[in-house]
């Protein structure tokens, strides 16, 4: 709906998406494109992520009021990465919010994340609804915000995120990403988005969406293969005006969550996903394991 004419009143332009629900016609406004901001990171205090290794991998944490995609296929631990993003938080008394649409409930939610969503330590957007506007999803993100006075927020995933929205808000998923994250980045907090991303060893991708461009930071999971085995190697691909390092690390994935061990020093062509080992080296490779 739109207002065309309130005579004597200003009104708010655009496009206005509702829904009819139980207690009647909700109207979501327009979400408001946040001016530049300054990025500098020099000055920002930094978010630990939960990993003393991957907080010194992004050049001593995430930046406050960045976003972040987490990028990686199928099993790599995204989700339990963001499930560290916020139980960090948590532990040095900040809240957090993640928006989950998945049309399972509880779906790959660990018991910690579970446990802080329980005791409100995390609030919990989750819309199993498939024809969201994205003026809807920024509105739920907010109230929770504000509910809580969150300065943390994680969405899990983007292509879950992508099927809840209604097709008019499809049609151009980066318009409507690049919105979500200025409402957010408007209203100072931290975004950690994940993505979900197909393992293709001939070209090197960080969205599926071409969207890399609208965040700060981006954290990207591979899958290689060494002596039959398939490990994981994280990288950090950018964190937006600050330094950071370019190691591609093993990981692993236990009971305890996601472990950052060594680099594979006597490798080369890890993007490749079959690494060969480097002219001159005689040792095994370094997968943390001692």
């Amino acid at each position: 709906m739109e207002v065309l004419k309130m005579r004597g009143q200003a009104t708010l332009p655009g496009l206005h998406t509702f829904r009819i629900g139980p207690e009647g016609i909700e109207v979501f406004a327009p979400a408001l494109i946040a001016a530049a901001m300054d990025r500098g990171a020099g000055t920002k205090p930094r978010l630990g992520m939960g990993d003393a290794t991957l907080d010194e991998m992004l050049g001593g944490g995430l930046p406050q009021g960045y976003s972040l995609l987490v990028a990686g296929p199928s099993g790599s631990g995204k989700s339990i990465l963001a499930s560290a993003f916020l139980s960090e938080g948590d532990r040095v008394g900040e809240r957090g919010v993640i928006a989950v649409f998945e049309q399972q409930p509880n779906r790959g939610r660990n018991e910690r994340l579970i446990e802080l969503i329980e005791t409100g330590c995390v609030g919990l957007v989750d819309s199993r609804a498939s024809d969201l506007s994205i003026d809807e999803v920024i509105l739920l993100l907010l109230k929770e915000v504000e509910r809580l006075g969150a300065t943390r927020v994680v969405i899990d995933s983007l292509s879950a995120f992508e099927l809840a929205l209604a097709p008019t808000f499809r049609e151009d998923f980066r318009q409507s990403l690049a919105r979500l994250v200025s409402a957010m980045a408007k209203a100072g907090v931290s975004l950690l988005m994940t993505s979900e991303l197909e393992d293709r060893y001939t070209d090197l991708r960080f969205s599926p969406y071409g969207t890399a461009f609208l965040t700060d930071a981006i954290i990207v999971q591979r899958y290689i293969e060494i002596d039959s085995r398939l490990l994981r190697v994280i990288a950090v691909v950018k964190v937006r005006a600050s330094a950071h390092s370019n190691d591609l690390r093993l990981y692993e994935i236990d009971s305890d969550g996601l472990r950052i061990a060594g680099r594979l020093d006597d490798r080369e062509g890890l993007l490749g996903g079959r690494p060969t080992r480097k002219t001159g080296t005689h040792g095994t490779c370094d997968d943390g394991r001692g």
